[in-house]
């Protein structure tokens, strides 16, 4: 979870929102209409926002299942069906929250109150595992509600640490052989290209990467 900053309400929903709503709120039913809030529009700003990633894991969502997910659930206030604020990209694996139903949205981390270093106070990695930084229960809570310590994330996040494993020794061996006490400006840039916020599970790599002191 990167901290992420919110893009200006789309037009569509400039347009549509208020008779969508209300046009829910009276048909009685319990769900919106996924076509209008999957609005394209509405699709690619939310994209924007995360540079198309999952709003809470940060994994990567180009070309795989992806969900618009009511961070505050629609059984709770249909009224926020369609608005802006309460739509949220997710991975269909983090929108899986109705056993962790009794966890309220208010009591976790949100990508959007919380700044990266607020995050960082409750978030930490142990290689690709994550967990609560020093037992927080805001961190706990936070991964149990959006599965963030999945088996399918604790593989992906391997994945790109292999990735940084081998860059980072790569760039070793050439600073070694060329006999220098630190690493150039290119190589820098290198590495921090993982912790950039495009890039999947940059949390992660923005963590490590202090954790060396880089």
């Amino acid at each position: 979870m990167r901290h992420l900053d919110r893009l200006p309400k789309p037009n569509i929903l400039l347009r549509k929102e208020e008779i969508w709503t209300s046009n829910f709120i009276a048909s009685g039913n319990t769900r919106p209409d996924n076509s209008k809030y999957g609005h394209k529009d509405i699709v690619a700003d939310l994209n924007s926002i995360s540079y198309h990633k999952c709003f809470y894991s940060e994994q990567k969502l180009k070309g795989i299942p992806k969900e618009i997910d009511h961070h505050i659930e629609v059984s709770e206030r249909k009224d926020l069906a369609y608005d802006w604020n309460n739509l949220y990209l997710s991975s269909s694996e983090c929108n899986n929250k109705l056993s962790n139903s009794i966890i309220s949205v208010n009591d976790v981390l949100n990508p959007f109150v919380n700044s990266d270093e607020e995050i960082e106070e409750h978030l930490i990695f142990e290689d690709e595992c994550i967990t609560a930084k020093n037992g927080s229960e805001l961190g706990l809570i936070t991964i149990k509600k959006f599965r963030l310590d999945s088996q399918n994330l604790d593989f992906l996040r391997s994945k790109k640490l292999r990735e940084f494993e081998q860059v980072f020794i790569q760039i070793l061996k050439n600073q070694n052989a060329e006999k220098r006490e630190n690493l150039t400006i290119q190589e820098n840039e290198v590495l921090y290209r993982f912790a950039q916020p495009d890039y999947s599970f940059s949390l992660m790599f923005r963590l490590l990467l202090k954790k060396h002191n880089l």
